[in-house]
């Protein structure tokens, strides 16, 4: 990424830490110029909710001061960073897009927001998200729309969601790199809309503690992992290089996991397959047309079998017998906006047996995908390119599709626990952005980074 009239605005992650810790820029600097850029920009997209002034000069004040004796500097020194408003940050409003949850201020950091703070990140802003992440499409009663950078002209268009706050800011130069949550594609998704890359990791290898709802549990929030949202839902990095992607995503892994680099991978041994799409829910022509170009590049063979097309299914019905009991701890009915009461009223279906025989389909899903994919799977983000503001019905090859719909591929890797990185491949005609998914096995998140370096 190039620099910005010195202002250090649309600079990789790495090429800022490795200025600020060797004194070409002061920490100061390069947080005051982006700083000035949200105060900018933000009126326009509404993708910062919070913007963390005080705190972010205090911390590259202290950054500054180490560095000035002589202290070593974490590999993000200096790099100003969003985060989701689903994520708790110490001392900066937590709010999960709700009025219920408007005045509060966690006493604790995220582990992984502890974690690039402790790496010399310097935390400038919170980033809007629909209430609790419940949606695909980035808006809320309480902050309103977030507009996509990239379509702000006759036709506004989203940026997606629920991490669409957060690819808003960081397409539009506000932050470096970012954290968001995915639970059905809310990092993968808001990145296609926005030619941003991220990454799904397996659940696990980044702590899921700090997100909200979550278990309070004292200064800290916990997550309950006997919940369908506990279970798949992870806390992933989002950037505007793969370099920087998998950058935060070594700082933020949790410890024991390890560190593979990804170029150590040969990707041209891998077996490496692809599909147009799920199997019931069509993608329009130009995704699947680029994703298809894509997979011809890698060499790759046409994905066979049937755990794809049950998967998207899967994981509705799991999500249905969810009870949001933690949801509904966080304030009266009146607090919430009608998507988040509609999804109190009909939360809880299904009974014990039942809920054990999903979890038990679930089980067998992952062991036959495992037997089709190979080593890497690559398929579509999404059925549409990022969609005008305020829809929420898309049309592809004659069918209706709702924004669940949409993300059937996103959902379907989703209920799997895979991980999976989004990197940008094509243009649609419209302008927008096609990103595209590569899909590794369990804790092979270096297997998925090396196929998308490559692309």
């Amino acid at each position: 990424m190039r620099q910005v009239d010195n202002g250090w605005i649309g600079s990789d992650a790495g090429a800022i830490a490795r200025a600020v810790t060797g004194r070409e820029v002061s920490a100061r600097e390069v947080v005051e110029a982006h700083l000035a850029h949200i105060e900018a920009k933000n009126r326009e997209i509404n993708a910062i909710v919070t913007v963390a002034v005080e705190s972010a000069l205090e911390a590259a004040d202290a950054l500054d001061a180490r560095l000035a004796r002589g202290e070593v500097a974490g590999p993000l020194a200096g790099v100003p960073f969003t985060v989701k408003d689903l994520i708790a940050t110490a001392g900066v409003r937590t709010t999960a897009g709700s009025r219920a949850l408007v005045e509060n201020v966690p006493r604790a950091d995220a582990p992984a927001v502890a974690a690039m703070k402790a790496a010399g990140a310097i935390l400038v802003g919170k980033t809007n998200t629909p209430e609790f992440g419940a949606s695909g499409l980035t808006h809320n009663d309480l902050f309103g729309f977030t507009v996509n950078p990239l379509g702000t002209g006759v036709v506004p268009r989203s940026p997606g969601g629920s991490s669409g706050g957060e690819a808003a800011a960081l397409a539009s130069g506000m932050s470096a790199v970012g954290l968001g949550t995915d639970f059905g594609g809310s990092v993968r998704w808001p990145a296609h809309c926005t030619g941003l890359r991220s990454i799904r990791p397996t659940p696990g290898r980044v702590s899921p503690d700090g997100q909200y709802p979550g278990v309070p549990a004292g200064d800290h929030v916990l997550t309950n992992p006997a919940t369908v949202h506990g279970a798949l839902q992870t806390i992933g990095p989002m950037a505007r290089s793969l370099d920087d992607v998998a950058l935060v995503l070594r700082v933020v892994s949790e410890p024991q996991f390890g560190w593979i680099e990804p170029a150590s991978v040969d990707v041209d041994r891998l077996d490496i397959t692809w599909a147009p799409g799920e199997g019931t829910v069509p993608v329009g022509a130009e995704i699947a047309g680029a994703v298809a170009e894509a997979a011809g590049e890698l060499g790759a063979r046409a994905h066979s079998g049937s755990a794809l097309s049950s998967a998207h299914d899967l994981f509705g019905r799991l999500r249905e017998t969810e009870t949001h009991t933690d949801i509904a701890a966080c304030g009266a009915p009146g607090d919430f906006g009608a998507n988040i009461r509609d999804v109190l009223t009909t939360a809880g279906r299904g009974g014990r047996h039942e809920v054990e025989g999903l979890w038990a389909a679930r089980a067998a899903l992952v062991h036959r995908l495992l037997g089709e994919m190979g080593d890497v799977l690559v398929l579509p983000v999404a059925s549409i390119p990022a969609p005008p503001l305020g829809l929420d019905h898309f049309d592809v090859d004659g069918r209706s599709l709702t924004w669940p719909e949409a993300l059937a591929c996103c959902r379907a890797i989703s209920v799997a626990g895979f991980p999976s990185v989004v990197v940008p491949i094509a243009t649609a005609g419209d302008g927008m952005p096609i990103g595209v998914q590569i899909v590794a096995r369990p804790w092979q998140e270096h297997v998925a980074l090396a196929v998308a370096a490559r692309l």
